[in-house]
């Protein structure tokens, strides 16, 4: 009860069963990721994360740092330039009927929203893309992108068929693909450029990616085009990607063994670092001399996900910046000029 009293004691603090732990202090309210079950008691013995498994493994710092992100995205406001988020098409051209081969819950409670799947759909050769588009699934008279997981060649690099990373949300296109079955049929359109293909692969290119969530996707099928196709023939100068990937936690990272593997397998080409707690600004902050040097030498930086996640990064951006005694303003658009800058959130 010593984080009830902790908490409690400075901040007036409102709790409803199944609802967000708010806060109210000085007039200013702030709500943190913090969750009660649905018939959970409002005396704060059985706090979650999310869906952490160790309830009681979170200690007042933890607490008071993830109170702190909150009030900062609740008080930045960033306006996104047109660019950052996809539009969808007024017309479609031509539609794909592909079949699905399998649906793998990766992380999450299965058939639960919040759950992750890979689904692997089979096209039989008919759909061409590059790595880093994405497509249209059509539903019904419903419409949504999602961006490609697997390189040009498939998951089996036989080109026959595509993945797709996909957080399951009620009443969805994302509700129906996870629910699909092996043999069932999905109708695509596209695929549609973006800003996560890559302009130039190695040994030219060096590419710095962010994720958080299904934002992850479009990288794991670049890194797949890179490290893992045997038929891409892709060679390369020194370091080639760097993989910041944002997670709630430990388990909740996507395709982590696979990336772990790559980075063993390749540990001089490729670079992969975990942001747990979703914490990719200090991940950037912890990089900021190797980052820097790179997108002076001409790399790229790529964020993909949720779009609460730039506010931070911008800020650690511009702290970076001040340190080195460099106008972030200018650098960035510089860096948006020559096209090194590119984000694709939603």
């Amino acid at each position: 009860m010593a984080l009830k009293v902790d908490l409690c004691s400075v901040m007036h603090a409102k709790m409803l069963p199944g609802k967000g732990l708010g806060f109210n202090n000085s007039g200013s309210q702030i709500f943190t990721n913090l969750s009660l079950g649905k018939n959970a008691l409002t005396s704060l013995p059985c706090l979650s994360w999310k869906n952490e498994k160790q309830h009681y493994n979170y200690n007042h710092k933890v607490l008071c740092m993830s109170a702190r992100r909150a009030t900062k995205l609740n008080a930045v406001v960033i306006p996104l330039e047109a660019g950052d988020t996809r539009q969808l098409p007024s017309k479609v051209d031509k539609i794909y009927p592909t079949t699905v081969v399998s649906v793998k819950t990766l992380v999450g409670p299965k058939g639960g929203i919040g759950e992750i799947c890979h689904i692997v759909l089979n096209h039989g050769g008919k759909f061409s893309f590059v790595e880093g588009q994405f497509l249209h699934v059509h539903f019904q008279s419903a419409l949504r992108d999602f961006s490609i997981a697997s390189s040009r060649n498939g998951d089996s690099f036989d080109g026959q068929t595509l993945s797709l990373c996909v957080r399951r949300a009620e009443n969805s296109v994302s509700n129906y693909l996870c629910n699909l079955k092996p043999g069932d049929e999905v109708q695509i359109s596209g695929p549609v450029d973006g800003k996560m293909v890559f302009v130039q692969e190695p040994p030219e290119g060096k590419h710095i990616m962010v994720a958080t969530a299904t934002g992850i996707a479009p990288f794991r099928s670049n890194i797949q085009r890179l490290f893992v196709d045997p038929n891409a023939g892709v060679t390369f100068n020194g370091l080639a990607a760097w993989l910041i990937s944002g997670a709630d936690d430990y388990n909740s990272l996507l395709y982590n063994n696979e990336f772990t593997q790559i980075e063993k397998d390749n540990s001089y080409y490729f670079k992969y670092q975990r942001a747990l707690n979703n914490s990719v600004d200090d991940s950037i902050y912890e990089g900021r001399d190797e980052i820097f040097r790179l997108l002076n030498d001409g790399a790229y930086i790529y964020f993909a996900g949720s779009k609460s996640m730039m506010p931070e990064i911008l800020e650690i951006f511009e702290k970076i910046a001040q340190e080195k005694g460099v106008d972030w303003k200018e650098m960035l658009r510089k860096l948006k000029q020559n096209g090194q800058w590119r984000v694709e959130v939603y």
